[in-house]
C-alpha cells in the first residue's frame, strides 16, 4: 500500500505544487481570517506572539502526539484522528504534501497548515550541543516607533494654559524595542525582551529594580532531557485543561473557527515573549513524566514572585491596601511611576496529569495558591460583592478528556476558597467528512475567584456567568465552508455598567468561497445583544435595558498576476438601545506587491463610526513580530503603507507609516494622549538579524 501511495504522490505533488502559494502568504492569510471578529477584551498581541513562535519552529508531524497536533486549532477531531492512524499504519511522512492522501485533508487545509508544520526535523538526542546550537534560530530584534505629532504629556508644563493638563512625560517620544532569542523546537530557549514606552525614562537604578529600559523579560528553557520534560527559568505562561484555572496560553475562544476553537485541552509551559507587561508568571516550572503501567504520568510544580503595579491607600489602622492592579504598563508620569511595582504577588502550584499509552484520554488535578503583600480590598460598589477581598486566595480544579473515533469530550471544575465553582464541559464531534459540531455548557459562580483563567466565557474573565454554547462547521459544496456559533449567557449578579442580572446571546455566521484559484469571497454576519443602563429621563432613574449590536462584513480577495494581491473589505454595524439606532461603516482597500526581496502593504480606508458602539476593528499588516487592531472611530480615513526589504537570509529592514485623517475634531484623545489636530501619524522601523 505504501509503494502505491509514493506512485501517486509523485503525480499528486506536480499539481499540488504549482497551486501553493509560500508559507509567509498562508500565515498572513491564516492572520486575516483570524481575526476578522475584534474584541477589546483580548490579548491579541499575546495570541499573535505564540501563533507566530508556531510558525517559526513547525510543529514536526512524524514526531508530535495529540495533545501537540491541537496546537494547530484549525484541524478537526476527524483529522487528528485519521492523522495519527495514517501515521500508525504507513509509518512517518516523507514530505507534507502526502498528507492529501489521508481522509478529510483537502488541498486548502493544506495550505492553511503549511506555515506550522514539517515532517524533516533531526532527533536531537542525535546532536551535540554544538550542533544544536548551530541549528538553533537565532534572532535579534531592534525597533523604533513614535508619532509625529506631539501628545500634550510632551509639551513643556510651563507653557501649556490648561493647568488641569500639566502632567508632563518623564522621558523622550519614541518607543523602543529590543529582542534576542536563540531557540530550537523541543530542545531549548534562551531569550531577553527590553521595550521603552513612548514618553518613558531610560534609567540604571538597580536600587528600584530599573536596569535601563522600563520593561525587561527573559527565559531559559531547556527540554525532553529524560525524566525532565520542561524546565523554565524566568518569564512563562501555563495553560491547563479548558484553562479554568491556569489558561495564560493560546486561546481563541469564540470566533469563525466556531468548532475547532473550544474544548481544546492543553498542557503547556511557554516562556513568555511578548511586550505586554501583565498576565505571566516569573520564576521557575518544570514537568517532570513518568511511565506508570499503562499510563503515564506528568508532575508540573510552579512557582512566581514579582511586583505588580497598583495604586496604595491608608486605611483606618494605617495598613495598606489597594483596589486594583494596573495592567497598562505605561510608567509615562511621576503618578503613573508611583504606582510600579507597589505590590507583591507570590503564586505556588502544580499539577498533576496523568495519559493513557494511546494519547487518546488523560485526567489531571490542579492547585493554585496567590498571596500578596497588601490588602485587595476592592471599592463599596454593590457589584463588587462577590469579588475577592483579602490577601490570599487558593483554588483547586480537576479536568479532563477523551477522545473515542471521531468524538471528543472534555471538561473541568475548579473551586476557589471562597466556596464558589466554576465548570465548564462539552463535546465535539466530527458528524461526517464536512460536518462539524460543538456543544458547550459552562457556570462560573459569582463568587469563584481565577486569576489567571481564560476559559469559554462572554466576560473577560470566568465570572458570574452562566451559558450554553453550540458550534457549527461545514462544507456545503466544493471550496465553501460554512461556520457558525450560537452562545446564550447569563449573568446572575450584577456588572459593571449593568445594575441587575442580565442575560443575552450572540451569533455569528461566515461564508467562505474559493471562487476560482486566484479570487475567494467571504460574508460574516455577526449579532450580540447584553445590557446595559440606560438613565431614563421621564423616570428619574437608571435601569438596564438590551443594547443589541448586528454587523455584517464582506470580502474579496483577489490575485490577479504572481506576487500581487488586492484585498477589499466592507464592514458595518447598527447598534440599537432604547428605540435609538446608531451606525458606523468602514470600507478599506489592501494591495500588497512581493517581488524580489521587496515586498510592500498598503491600505487606504474610509470610515463613519461615531458612537462608541459602532467603532470599526480591522487587522492591520504590521512590522513582523507586531500586531495591529486599531479602532476607527469618528469620521475620516486611515492609510498606511509597510515596506520589507530582504538584504539576505540574515538581514532584513521593515518600515511602516500610517496616518489617520479625522473630519469631525480638532482634538484626538484625551488627558496627556491628546494631540492638537486632526491627524495622527505613526512611523515604526525594525532591524531583523538571524545569525
Amino acid at each position: 500500500m505504501r509503494v502505491s501511495v509514493t506512485i501517486l504522490l509523485v503525480f499528486g505533488l506536480t499539481r499540488m505544487v504549482q497551486a501553493q502559494s509560500s508559507p509567509e502568504r498562508a500565515f498572513e492569510t491564516l492572520l486575516e481570517n483570524l481575526f476578522t471578529q475584534q474584541d477589546e477584551d483580548v490579548a491579541y498581541e499575546e495570541q499573535y506572539e505564540i501563533l507566530y513562535q508556531l510558525y517559526t519552529q513547525p510543529i514536526n508531524l512524524n514526531q508530535a502526539d495529540e495533545e501537540g497536533l491541537q496546537e494547530l486549532f484549525f484541524l478537526s477531531s476527524r483529522q487528528i484522528s485519521n492523522l495519527l492512524h495514517y501515521r500508525q499504519r504507513y509509518g512517518d511522512l516523507r514530505t507534507v504534501y502526502e498528507l492529501q492522501f489521508i481522509p478529510a485533508f483537502n488541498h486548502d487545509l493544506i495550505q492553511q497548515m503549511l506555515p506550522f508544520i514539517t515532517v524533516n526535523a533531526v532527533p536531537t538526542d542525535t546532536l551535540s550541543w554544538a550542533e544544536r546550537w548551530q541549528r538553533a534560530d537565532k534572532l535579534l530584534i531592534l525597533r523604533q516607533a513614535t508619532t509625529l505629532e506631539t501628545k500634550r504629556g510632551f509639551i513643556p508644563q510651563d507653557t501649556l494654559t490648561d493647568p488641569s493638563l500639566s502632567a508632563p512625560f518623564i522621558g523622550s517620544k519614541p518607543q523602543l524595542y529590543t529582542r534576542l532569542r536563540v531557540s530550537r523546537r523541543n530542545d531549548f530557549s534562551l531569550g531577553l525582551t527590553l521595550e521603552k514606552d513612548a514618553g518613558e525614562a531610560i534609567r540604571w537604578q538597580p536600587t528600584q529594580s530599573q536596569y535601563g529600559s522600563d520593561f525587561q523579560s527573559y527565559h531559559l528553557q531547556i527540554q525532553n532531557r529524560g525524566v525532565l520534560e520542561n524546565l523554565l527559568i524566568g518569564d512563562y505562561s501555563l495553560q491547563f485543561g479548558q484553562g479554568l484555572l491556569l489558561g495564560q496560553g493560546f486561546n481563541l475562544g469564540k470566533s469563525a473557527f466556531a468548532v475547532t476553537s473550544v474544548g481544546r485541552t492543553r498542557s503547556q509551559l511557554r516562556p513568555y515573549t511578548s511586550s505586554t507587561e501583565s498576565g505571566f508568571f516569573r520564576g521557575a516550572t518544570a514537568t517532570l513524566q513518568q511511565d506508570v503501567g499503562k499510563m503515564q504520568l506528568e508532575l508540573t510544580p510552579f512557582v512566581s514572585n514579582q511586583w505588580l503595579d497598583a495604586k496604595l491607600h491608608n486605611r483606618a489602622d494605617s495598613s495598606l491596601y489597594f483596589r486594583s492592579l494596573q495592567t497598562s504598563g505605561w510608567h509615562r508620569t511621576e503618578s503613573e511611576r508611583n504606582s510600579q511595582d507597589q505590590a507583591r504577588e507570590q503564586v505556588i502550584g502544580g499539577n498533576v496529569l496523568l495519559k493513557n499509552r494511546r494519547r487518546n484520554g488523560q485526567i489531571g488535578v490542579s492547585y493554585v495558591r496567590t498571596a500578596f503583600d497588601y490588602r485587595w480590598q476592592r471599592s463599596d460598589e454593590l457589584r463588587n460583592f462577590h469579588e475577592f477581598s483579602g490577601k490570599v486566595n487558593e483554588a483547586w480544579g480537576v479536568f479532563g478528556n477523551y477522545r473515542y473515533r471521531h468524538y471528543h469530550f472534555f471538561g473541568e471544575a475548579a473551586r476557589s476558597a471562597s466556596g464558589g465553582w466554576g465548570a465548564v464541559g462539552g463535546l465535539s464531534a466530527s458528524l461526517s467528512s464536512t460536518v462539524e459540531m460543538a456543544w458547550v455548557l459552562r457556570h462560573y459562580s459569582p463568587d469563584f475567584h481565577s486569576f489567571y483563567g481564560n476559559a469559554l466565557s462572554e466576560g473577560s474573565r470566568p465570572i458570574n456567568e452562566q451559558g450554553f454554547y453550540w458550534g457549527l462547521r461545514m462544507e456545503p459544496f466544493k471550496k465553501a465552508t460554512l461556520s457558525a456559533y450560537y452562545d446564550y449567557f447569563r449573568f446572575p449578579w450584577l456588572r459593571f455598567r449593568v445594575d441587575a442580572p442580565s442575560t443575552g446571546h450572540e451569533l455569528l455566521a461566515r461564508f467562505d468561497y474559493q471562487l476560482t484559484r486566484w479570487t475567494s469571497l467571504f460574508a460574516q454576519f455577526r449579532e450580540e445583544e447584553k445590557a446595559i443602563n440606560v438613565d431614563l429621563d421621564s423616570l428619574s432613574v437608571r435601569v438596564p435595558l438590551p443594547g443589541n449590536k448586528r454587523q455584517l462584513a464582506l470580502g474579496i480577495t483577489h490575485t490577479p498576476v504572481e506576487g500581487l494581491r488586492l484585498n477589499t473589505r466592507w464592514q458595518q454595524t447598527a447598534y440599537r438601545l432604547n428605540q435609538a439606532t446608531d451606525r458606523g461603516w468602514v470600507i478599506a482597500q489592501d494591495v500588497t506587491y512581493q517581488r524580489g526581496r521587496w515586498k510592500t502593504d498598503l491600505r487606504f480606508a474610509l470610515f463613519d463610526a461615531e458612537e462608541y458602539d459602532t467603532r470599526q476593528y480591522l487587522y492591520e499588516h504590521d512590522l513582523l513580530y507586531t500586531f495591529s487592531i486599531p479602532a476607527y472611530s469618528g469620521q475620516g480615513s486611515r492609510t498606511y503603507w509597510v515596506l520589507r526589504y530582504k538584504l539576505n537570509r540574515h538581514l532584513s529592514f521593515w518600515t511602516k507609516i500610517g496616518r489617520t485623517v479625522y473630519a469631525d475634531r480638532n482634538v484626538i484623545g484625551s488627558s496627556v494622549d491628546a494631540i492638537d489636530g486632526n491627524t495622527r501619524t505613526d512611523i515604526r522601523a525594525q532591524v531583523i538579524v538571524k545569525f
